[in-house]
Formats: structure tokens, sequence, C-alpha cells
């Protein structure tokens, strides 16, 4: 049994490498032989190397800036099966450096900010063959735009967690080195989404300054957020991202209250990560008070009033639980993961509430392929019965 299962890892091990080698050939083929544009490679820029980088260049400022906060971070609550290294208490450190380059020459294509000399702009630790532009040839024809181009993108622009938690605290960086009226334009790269258009037009930005076609500006301005890996190997959002995002839709105290007090959050129109026993998880909760809903097709703010009025959200690891950024404190929040998914992303948010956070890891799928970022889930009724009656709430 031993021989077969480290025979099946080998066999694993050796097929990513051949997969890696084979993307790698491609990529030295299309550059140097095809003299195909695609980026040369990665400045994974950090406060530590940017002097490195862009110390020795005039027309380039260096901004840094240091953060920590000691914040009491609750331990979570789970079942004694379902212990999650990465669920666990940890600090707000953060390092970030922004770099505002008062030259042509620099291009926003592609998602990213690209130097020059055809190096990507992005955070350490995520090495040149991860991202997505590795496999992507780069525009040929860029549009010359007269004035400041702000990067506010990233490999995933569209995605709604990202774009609150990754995305926007990029603008405060900004905003506390240069004059927001500085600031002539926001690359935002793909099309915008209508989750996007809502928040600009709650920062104020008009969508005439948002650029998402290839493009080189006068002056180029981006920055990195460096979040510290902590426990097994996880980064965790920062608490001014989750304070920024979370005052732009705040609801007021006067708002329309008739929403459910317990909410379970469906999945919506999505192709992962579905609970395949869906039906009989809203039985059970509907039997204890819980209404279920999906955040499909609401706007922001319909959604942060949903969140905030909730005494309780029981809802699968997904781009909804995001509106934990609008909960009031000390609510009780349940998250269930599928089997061998692990992310600590909601336990921040759900922390910076105080809330009471437990969590719910799904059955095993047997014989599922899928990975399990991607996989679909099956919930144990019976630990859902008992992670409620850990929680209180019957």
């Amino acid at each position: 049994m031993a021989n077969s299962l480290l025979s099946n890892f080998q066999r694993g091990y050796l097929r990513d490498l051949a997969s890696k080698l084979y993307n790698k050939l491609k990529y030295l083929i299309k550059v140097y032989i095809l003299f195909r544009p695609y980026a040369r490679g990665v400045i994974q820029l950090s406060i530590d190397n940017a002097e490195r980088y862009f110390g020795n260049d005039p027309d380039i400022k260096i901004h840094k800036l240091v953060t920590h906060e000691d914040l009491h971070i609750q331990p979570p609550k789970f079942l004694e099966c379902d212990f999650l290294e990465i669920i666990t208490p940890f600090k707000n450190e953060v390092e970030s450096v922004m770099i505002d380059a008062r030259k042509a020459g620099f291009a926003f294509s592609n998602n990213h900010i690209i130097t020059p000399g055809l190096k990507v702009i992005y955070e350490k630790d995520i090495e040149f063959e991860q991202l997505p532009v590795y496999r992507e040839e780069l525009s040929v024809n860029y549009q010359r735009l007269q004035g400041t181009m702000a990067y506010l993108s990233n490999t995933m622009p569209q995605n709604y967690g990202h774009w609150f938690i990754y995305t926007l605290p990029m603008l405060e960086i900004y905003w506390k080195f240069i004059d927001p009226q500085e600031i002539d334009y926001y690359y935002l790269g793909g099309s915008l989404a209508n989750f996007q258009r809502e928040t600009l037009v709650a920062l104020g930005i008009k969508e005439e300054q948002v650029v998402t076609f290839p493009s080189k500006p006068d002056r180029a301005i981006t920055c990195v957020i460096d979040r510290k890996i902590q426990n097994n190997g996880h980064k965790y959002p920062t608490i001014f991202g989750y304070r920024f995002a979370r005052n732009l839709f705040l609801p007021k105290d006067n708002y329309a209250n008739t929403n459910p007090k317990r909410l379970y959050v469906k999945r919506g129109n999505v192709d992962h990560r579905e609970v395949v026993n869906d039906n009989e998880v809203v039985e059970y909760l509907e039997s204890i008070g819980f209404e279920a809903l999906t955040m499909q097709g609401r706007t922001i703010q319909e959604q942060a009033e949903i969140y905030y009025n909730a005494d309780v959200i029981i809802s699968v690891c997904g781009s909804a639980l995001t509106n934990l950024l609008f909960i009031r404190e000390k609510i009780t929040v349940i998250e269930i993961f599928p089997f061998g998914y692990l992310d600590g992303f909601f336990y921040a948010l759900a922390s910076y509430a105080q809330a009471n956070y437990l969590y719910l890891i799904g059955d095993e799928i047997p014989n599922n392929p899928t990975a399990p970022h991607f996989s679909n889930l099956k919930v144990n009724i019976n630990k859902l019965k008992q992670i409620c009656k850990l929680a209180d709430l019957v």
C-alpha cells in the first residue's frame, strides 16, 4: 500500500514537472525564436528591494509605509475532527511600497503594470510562472495618455472579494502620498463589473477616468501591499483594507430593515463549490429559523444591508462572504469548507468585527478529481447540527 501511494505521488510529481518544463519551453520559443511580445519576468517588489530596482532613477520616487496594529483575534470554534491550522489567530503586520514613475515608458496591459524592460511589477512570493501574463502575449498597440495613471488591478480584477480586499486598499496608499486630484486615470484591466461601477461612484471616481485598454501614460503609479506569511503559508486581509472598504457601504442607522436575522447564504449561479445536498441543508436550517438567500444580482448596498441586519450567517466559503465587511460586531458566523480546501480570508474579516466565528469541513466526495479550491461539497447534516449547537443556535 505504501509503495502504491509513493508511486502515485511520484507520478503526480513527474506530471507536474513535465507540464512546467513544457510550458517553459513554449515560452522560450515564443520569446527568443519567434520574437513574440511576451513579458520577460517579474519584479517581486517589496519594501526591502525597491531601492535596488528603482532607487538609481531620478525620475522615480519611492514611498514606503509600515503598519502594525495589535488586535485581539479571537480563536475560532470548530468540531474536534475539523482543525485547520490557518484558521488560527494571526498578526496584522503590513509593509507597503509605492512607485511613482514621473516618466514615460511604463505600460499598462494584461491586468498588469509593465516596466520599459518588459518586467511585470507584482508582489513578492508570487513566481512569474504563476501569473496568467506568463502565458499571454502583450499588446503591441498602446494608447498614449497625457497625465498620471494609477494601477488598480490584479490577476483577477473582476473577482468580488479580490476587488474589495486586495485592490481597493491600493487607493489608500496612493492617496496618502499623492493628492487624488493629481491622478487623471485608474487602470483596472478587463471590462467593468457592476460592483466595480458602484464602488467607483461611491469613491467619487468618474467612469471616464477608468482605463481598461493597453496604454502608456506620462506618469505611472503602482504599489505593492505585502501581507506577511503566517500560519502554514497563509496571507490574511489587512485591517486597513477592511476599514477602507467597510466605510464605503456601511448602512446608515435609518435604513429600511426587512432582512432576515438568521441568514443562510446559498451559492449563486456558479460552476464550482456547489453544495450537492443543498436541499437537505436548507430544510434543516429553515427548521431552526434561518432564511436562505443568494447574493446573485444584488447591488453592493443591498448585500451590505442584508449582512448588516443578520445576527447569524452561515455560508459556504465563497465571494459572497466578502460582505462580512458589513456585519455588526459580535454576531455569529459559520463558514463551511469543501474537504481539503484551506482559506483564512473570511476568518480575518469576521475577526475584525469581533464575530463569534465557527467553521465546518464538508465530507470527502469519493473519487472526486477536482482540486479542493473548485470542488463541490457535501455537508454532513449531523455535523451541521453539532456546529449549530456549539454556536448556541439550538
